[in-house]
């Protein structure tokens, strides 16, 4: 082959490149339609979208939002099978191979497995229980609550992995087992964990934490830890559920997720050469609706926060920069040596290095996207019999901007569950795009 004939070889080589890779979208790029259909009720035509970007890289990604959306549409026995996949899947790709460690560094932190952030993978747990609670199956929410403690034990004490809303469903699991012992140490674990949240999480004690320790704790005879818990509370009386009534939990989740963005950022390298990288950053996006006010028979009650699943993202993606970052950098290092290389030997495979490295040059923007925005629950002692659950939804100022209504049927000592979902178009508006943290 002639030295012209290589050259375009070369170039043609460098044009399909191109072509291959312009057409490889971000996580981004598409999850927008998937998360239109969401904000308009339609979870089915949501996961149509969801099914056309299943890749294998980002399995684990996939059968998160698949079982979210499963959820969303009352689908719970899929939920759970998509959540039990996931679970599988991440403890066999967490072992990330050599090579694709290699073309992360290379290429690419997209060139690796998704296996979920840690935030994530115990929201996988919670998630799960809240469908067996739905489907009136607490043996199996049980099952769930002990791998949640395995899964929180697994970083000690450290308060950055602690999550409290985990470990208040876990004490109301036992709660309704009859399992007072085990419910009133995870609800202490759950007051724990808030107390512990740095304040950039805003993430306070929920109250109605307060009043179940001490209710719990006058239940089980310890009446001076529940003296001391009125004290600091300051809360006279926290009325016991009579023995043969039962109780509403009711669950609101609002919004969505911040979303993940790729920006370009200049950093200096350790020799002081000034290179051009992209890291990820989100959009903070917080819903309209940040509360609701349940009433049932003339009494009412406002919900309260019990996860901040926005900031615990934020969070967790601040504390992955610096070596997010590093491995930018390097990659930026490696991709200027090879571009020098290239140049120095041939015009033609020079353009070619130039071009893989401009197209490959994106941060990694996968993130669980279907995940609410805040979790929000409300518990409501009622006596057996019919009732209608009245639901004002309502913004950071408390006016309520939607309502919504149910039926429940109460059977003495029962614990019914239910979950609203609840996504506004301008939830998906970004309020401060890429926000640093």
């Amino acid at each position: 082959m002639t030295v012209v004939a290589k050259k375009i070889a070369t170039l043609c080589c460098a044009l399909l490149l191109v072509a291959t890779l312009s057409g490889c979208a971000t996580y981004t790029d598409w999850v927008g339609h998937m998360e239109a259909d969401i904000s308009s009720g339609q979870p089915d035509k949501a996961l149509q979208v969801l099914e056309k970007h299943a890749s294998s890289k980002d399995a684990v990604l996939y059968l998160l939002n698949r079982a979210m959306l499963q959820r969303m549409a009352g689908d719970y026995e899929a939920s759970n099978a998509s959540f039990e996949a996931a679970k599988a899947m991440i403890s066999r790709v967490s072992a990330i191979s050599v090579s694709e460690q290699g073309s992360a560094l290379a290429v690419n932190d997209m060139m690796r497995s998704y296996t979920g952030d840690y935030y994530e993978q115990v929201l996988i747990h919670v998630f799960e229980a809240l469908n067996y609670l739905a489907l009136n199956q607490p043996d199996q929410a049980r099952v769930e609550a002990l791998q949640l403690d395995v899964k929180l034990k697994e970083h000690g004490d450290n308060s950055n992995y602690e999550d409290g809303f985990a470990r208040y469903l876990t004490g109301i699991i036992y709660e309704d087992l009859g399992e007072w012992d085990d419910a009133m140490i995870a609800y202490r674990q759950a007051y724990d964990a808030y107390r512990r949240y740095p304040q950039q999480l805003e993430m306070p004690v929920p109250q109605q934490l307060k009043a179940d320790l001490i209710r719990l704790a006058d239940k089980t005879g310890l009446d001076d830890e529940a003296r001391r818990y009125r004290e600091k509370f300051d809360i006279k009386t926290a009325p016991q559920i009579p023995a043969h009534d039962g109780e509403l939990v009711f669950i609101l989740n609002t919004g969505l997720v911040p979303l993940k963005r790729s920006i370009e950022i200049r950093a200096v390298t350790e020799s002081g050469q000034l290179v051009t990288v992209s890291m990820p950053a989100y959009e903070d996006r917080r819903p309209t609706v940040t509360a609701a006010r349940v009433t049932i028979d003339d009494e009412s009650v406002t919900t309260d926060l019990v996860e901040n699943v926005d900031s615990l993202a934020m969070d967790a993606l601040e504390k992955q920069k610096p070596l997010i970052l590093a491995r930018a950098i390097a990659r930026a290092v490696i991709k200027t040596k090879a571009s020098k290389e290239a140049d120095r030997r041939d015009d033609a495979l020079g353009l070619l290095v130039n071009l893989a490295n401009a197209i490959t040059d994106r941060a990694d923007t996968r993130s669980w996207s279907t995940l609410p925005n805040r979790i929000c629950l409300a518990r409501l002692p009622l006596p057996v019999g019919k009732h209608r659950v009245e639901i004002d939804l309502l913004d950071r100022l408390g006016n309520a901007v939607a309502k919504k209504s149910y039926d429940v049927d109460i059977a003495a000592r029962d614990k019914q569950f239910i979950t609203l979902n609840w996504i506004m178009a301008n939830d998906l508006i970004p309020i401060n795009p890429l926000r640093a943290r």
